[in-house]
């Protein structure tokens, strides 16, 4: 164990000043989104809902689904083709029912071999084709590489663990993830990113590897106190970063078993993607506050001004509805609130949505 410790403990015993500070901002959102959540259940469904979605829409389409977000939606809701033929839609349901099970779970899912298992095998658990393989380690190779169109391998980027060594490594992996994490010998974000990034290197099963990493980054980060992941999508963030994404993996896995090993660009990566999430979720506690404030006709033209962004008051009135003294008290409102900024004067007055 001495060994598999000094493997690992090097790679995050000294972290860099610029991740010091990203770590201090993160856990300073965190702190404010606990102390500032006073959503109601049905917003909260909402939300998570939606994370739901949009989280299993972006990781099947990272690793090469085609499903949009409205699709992901109607296989949530039982509408598409039966029993989930088509292969998107099986990866979509799999990656739906494991991710909640996540969310409504995570305290009861610590991190040890047979959860991350029985992860993977409900994750595959609708995809015909994984039928031999699902919730067990690769038997077979593995490589990570680039695809041409013909879904043959274009270019290796990196070899992975070979599969006779898969089950000591992810034993080792996951006993010095859990050690660390309940004795908090280092802060927990650098603990999670270090096991992604290494588990990402052994690529411990035949597929459903990459998918499995984000399942297991929500129940990691839930597990260590950040909330706010049930409500804005990782996924989602990394599919928009997505080349920035497999560069960071590769430039620090590229490291690994030499005499420099070092995960400062992946770390550099994973840490900007939370902290973007923890911002976005300080965002939404603000809407709340703001609809607090507000009465419901006010609060349509906050809707409509935040959905549009600068509106003159006529304007409003004829997309809402709402009156036209009720529209003046709710900007009026709205400014003294710094949500608003009113442009001009008379006729030509115009308001515009403040950025938070």
């Amino acid at each position: 164990m001495a060994d598999i410790i000094r493997k690992f403990d090097h790679r995050i015993i000294n972290p860099d000043p610029h991740i010091v500070t990203l770590l201090g901002e993160i856990d300073t959102c965190r702190g404010e989104f606990r102390a500032g959540l006073r959503m109601t259940p049905q917003a909260i469904t909402s939300l998570r809902k939606s994370t739901l979605i949009t989280s299993a829409g972006a990781s099947t389409r990272i690793e090469g689904a085609k499903l949009t977000d409205e699709e992901v939606e109607k296989v949530m809701r039982g509408l598409t083709i039966s029993k989930f033929a088509d292969r998107d839609s099986q990866e979509v349901q799999g990656y739906l029912e494991t991710l909640q099970n996540v969310f409504d779970s995570y305290q009861t899912l610590p991190l040890r071999e047979g959860i991350i298992l029985s992860l993977h095998n409900q994750l595959l658990k609708y995809s015909t084709k994984d039928d031999t393989h699902r919730g067990n380690y690769k038997k077979k190779e593995n490589t990570v590489g680039v695809l041409r169109p013909d879904g043959n391998v274009a270019q290796i980027m990196f070899e992975t663990t070979k599969a006779f060594l898969t089950p000591k490594e992810m034993q080792e992996l996951a006993g010095w993830t859990s050690d660390a994490l309940e004795k908090n010998r280092f802060h927990h974000l650098l603990i999670i990113a270090n096991f992604i990034v290494e588990f990402l290197k052994i690529h411990p099963f035949e597929d459903g590897n990459g998918r499995l990493s984000r399942v297991l980054t929500n129940l990691l980060l839930l597990r260590s106190g950040y909330h706010f992941v049930q409500f804005v999508s990782h996924e989602q963030i990394i599919e928009e970063r997505k080349d920035e994404y497999y560069i960071a993996l590769r430039t620090s896995q590229e490291t690994f078993k030499t005499d420099h090993s070092t995960i400062v660009p992946w770390l550099n990566f994973f840490l900007s993607v939370v902290k973007k999430q923890a911002i976005k979720a300080l965002s939404y506690l603000e809407e709340e506050k703001v609809e607090d404030l507000l009465s419901p006709r006010q609060h349509e033209v906050w809707k409509y001004l935040s959905s549009i962004g600068e509106a003159a008051p006529g304007e409003i009135v004829t997309a809402t509805g709402v009156a036209l003294g009720t529209v003046r008290q709710a900007l009026d409102r709205l400014v003294k609130l710094g949500k608003v900024k009113r442009i001009g004067r008379g006729r030509g007055t115009r308001y515009v949505k403040l950025s938070n």
